[in-house]
């Protein structure tokens, strides 16, 4: 009888533990489930923080970026309706009259600048030993700078002109050399009467002309004064 009691006993105390590990286990399932949910809780958390913060930031550069591009609008509209008063003022009755003018009269292209439009040519002479005053000279008879004609406005733009009162205007002109497929940039200065702004003429009518600056592919050079 003693040996039955302690073996229900026994087993009592073995199903109490096996009970009890049991509901620490479920006990332990429910703490990691309850643990992983507030886990993934605060990393959606976390990346929606992250959004968040990111969305900002793209917010905050697009508004810069906008006041950034109407700033340049408006730079383009100024530029697009200064553009248009000197297409304007380049079909202005003054202004092709002068390019008439200046077409007719090649000889105003600056001497250095046709022999600076040569630089390239004196390069592969010298590097080939053949860099003497001849070949020069045989170079430089070869040019056949002219200005373009008077209907091909682009390449004779007023820089002033209608700038009221003036004592001079200042023209950009392009001289060209078909032949050997260059070009020069020229800047012209133009003297005018101050009472009529008509441009000044020499001792035989014609209209003077003063380059100031010219670029033959060596970038812009001043046009030094001649001496009287």
């Amino acid at each position: 009888m003693g040996r039955t009691v302690a073996e229900m006993s026994f087993k009592e105390d073995v199903f109490a533990k096996v009970i009890t590990y049991i509901t620490i286990a479920v006990l332990l399932g429910a703490m990691l489930v309850e643990a992983f949910v507030i886990y993934t809780e605060r990393s959606e958390k976390k990346d929606l923080e992250t959004r968040l913060t990111s969305t900002q930031e793209t917010v905050g550069s697009l508004s810069q970026l906008n006041v950034s591009l109407q700033k340049e609008n408006q730079e383009l509209q100024e530029f697009k309706n200064n553009w248009e008063n000197l297409v304007i003022v380049a079909d202005d009755e003054v202004c092709q009259a002068l390019r008439e003018d200046l077409y007719a009269r090649p000889e105003l292209i600056p001497q250095e600048a046709i022999e600076d439009s040569f630089a390239p040519d004196k390069e592969e002479l010298s590097e080939g030993g053949k860099a003497d005053d001849t070949s020069l000279e045989e170079l430089l008879e070869e040019a056949d700078f002219v200005f373009p004609s008077p209907d091909e406005k682009e390449w004779f733009l007023p820089l002033n002109l209608g700038n009221k009162p003036s004592v001079e205007y200042l023209f950009y002109a392009r001289a060209v050399d078909a032949e050997r497929d260059r070009y020069i940039d020229l800047l012209y200065e133009v003297p005018v009467r101050g009472e009529d702004e008509k441009p000044l003429t020499d001792e035989d009518g014609e209209i003077i002309w003063k380059c100031m600056a010219y670029d033959a592919g060596l970038g812009w050079q001043i046009v030094a004064e001649k001496e009287e």
